[in-house]
């Protein structure tokens, strides 16, 4: 391994993608624009970067950039001429920013005839700003090589993803994940649920952020608990335990999706037989697999359904108190 942090993720993060990037460099058989879509933290900036220094590196070994270099240490540093970066402005990435960045397309290379743009959260473009790229992309000026970066290409318009190669990146192993996890000193026994909320290393740190993650796993637990005993303490438990938590739409999904995973753990139980080290909510298994004793197939399976509904109620923007107050209710109707 160099000493170069983004070539040294593109390699540990994405081998295979990164490779494959370095053989196109040497065989002179780069596209003119890249679409690079996954979750946040599975490497797509390490791998447009480590891209960007095998087209420019002057001391290659064994056809991969050295990541040490002056043009490599440049890149790097996003102190290279020839190497443009934009990111959101903001919420977005404007109309005002692509102008700039057109400006640029129309330029040869500083040092050379060659260069590279590197457009982080590119779904975040705005329509205008989408638009005006798309001429550009479509009739590229002079020797440019491009790198849209998103996590959702969904959001991005149709005629830029035609116009692009698109490279989908697949999530990090368990494994590689499990030691990011380690490294950020988060708890083993919340591994398993924390994989279940991403797989981003960027947005498990959010979650982690002001303990999180730990009080609203402790809420669903206790609202949980509440309607093992059949108490309606688990009504109370929302308005007391959980709106205080709720600050955006993220949060409203992840404890939506954390009250979903413990009614799937009670499935995995009856059905599979998981041992307490393949569950989300590990400290919970006993009373999760007490519990389990105690309910019929098709109670749990309809609880299950009654917890899915509320993706759909949370889609035509109900009020998230209301949606999770009733569902502790049709929950408590079903256990009697």
């Amino acid at each position: 391994m160099s000493d170069n942090i983004f070539l040294d993720e593109a390699i540990k993060k994405q081998p295979g993608i990164t490779q494959h990037f370095f053989d196109m460099v040497n065989n002179n058989d780069l596209s003119h624009a890249y679409l690079l879509n996954g979750n946040s933290g599975v490497g797509k900036k390490a791998t447009a970067m480590s891209a960007t220094m095998a087209l420019f590196c002057k001391n290659k070994t064994n056809e991969k950039p050295c990541g040490e270099c002056n043009e490599c240490r440049r890149i790097t540093e996003g102190q290279h001429p020839d190497v443009v970066f934009i990111q959101p402005d903001g919420q977005s990435i404007k109309v005002d920013q692509v102008r700039t960045l057109k400006a640029e397309f129309s330029k040869r290379g500083v040092e050379g005839r060659l260069k590279v743009f590197i457009i982080v959260a590119a779904e975040k473009m705005t329509d205008n700003a989408a638009n005006s790229l798309l001429k550009f992309i479509e009739e590229p000026s002079g020797d440019v090589v491009s790198f849209l970066l998103s996590t959702n290409k969904n959001l991005i318009l149709p005629t830029i993803i035609s116009r692009t190669q698109v490279i989908d990146f697949p999530a990090l192993s368990n494994h590689f994940f499990d030691t990011e996890l380690s490294n950020i000193k988060v708890n083993p026994n919340d591994f398993n649920l924390l994989k279940s909320l991403t797989n981003s290393l960027e947005t498990a740190i959010n979650l982690m952020d002001d303990d999180w993650f730990d009080k609203a796993k402790l809420a669903v637990e206790k609202w949980f608990n509440y309607l093992y005993k059949k108490d309606y303490c688990a009504f109370t438990t929302i308005q007391i335990e959980i709106m205080p938590l709720i600050k955006d739409k993220d949060n409203k999904q992840n404890i939506i999706n954390m009250m979903l995973q413990i009614w799937r753990d009670m499935l995995s139980i009856k059905y599979l037989n998981s041992p307490k080290d393949e569950i989300d909510f590990v400290d919970d298994f006993n009373n999760i697999n007490h519990f389990v004793d105690n309910i019929t197939s098709v109670k749990l399976i309809s609880i299950i359904q009654i917890m899915l509904e509320c993706n759909n109620k949370m889609a035509i923007n109900l009020n998230f108190q209301n949606i999770l107050e009733s569902t502790t209710l049709k929950i408590l109707s079903k256990l009697k």
